[in-house]
């Protein structure tokens, strides 16, 4: 018997009564929003063990602070060695219209059931400061990368994690650098 997205959203609901389906799903995936970090453990487990979603596809995070902030951009010498001509500078990101900026992070789990061709996605907001949630490398060790790499660039941490270091960066670069108020300090390579 063919599980259905409905029934998993169903289950999921059931089982984790604080979330609720996304206003805004994932395509036509069915997508629930957690109401807190504490259940993203239990929704995972009730996934890969009882529904077969035991592929985890993606660990994401968005940051809906506002704009980039210029500081973020390296201003230097233009990096084109065919041309004297300077450098343009980055031009100032304006905010979009209809954007619910907010001092948080959105992050997103995607998990597939392969024989079922399912795809389920889970969705959290965690505030910017402290942003911390559990990892999920103990029932999914392709998490492992995926959430460094949300450390490294965004500074989410995920507790649990065996091996929370950069993936991306160099050890040197000071802050994550895909925040919105990501300030580039200057090191070694920078122009003169």
């Amino acid at each position: 018997m063919a599980l259905t997205k409905e029934e998993v959203t169903a289950k999921l609901l059931a089982r984790i009564p604080k979330a609720e389906a996304a206003a805004v799903p994932v395509r036509d995936y069915p997508t629930l929003r957690l109401a807190a970090a504490s259940d993203l453990l239990p929704a995972a487990r009730l996934l890969k063990d009882e529904l077969g979603f035991t592929y985890l596809e993606m660990v994401t995070a968005v940051d809906w602070l506002g704009p980039t902030s210029l500081a973020g951009f390296v201003s230097s010498r233009n990096p084109n060695p065919f041309t004297d001509q300077p450098a343009l500078p980055p031009l100032a990101p304006a905010a979009v219209a209809g954007a619910n900026y907010r001092p948080v992070f959105d992050l997103l789990w995607s998990f597939g059931n392969i024989p079922e061709r399912l795809k389920v996605f889970l969705r959290l907001e965690v505030p910017r400061q402290d942003a911390e949630v559990p990892s999920l490398t103990g029932l999914y060790p392709a998490a492992d990368w995926q959430e460094r790499e949300a450390f490294d660039l965004l500074g989410v941490r995920f507790t649990g994690h065996p091996n929370l270091a950069k993936i991306l960066t160099p050890d040197f670069l000071v802050g994550h650098p895909l925040r919105k108020d990501y300030e580039h300090q200057p090191d070694r390579y920078d122009g003169k």
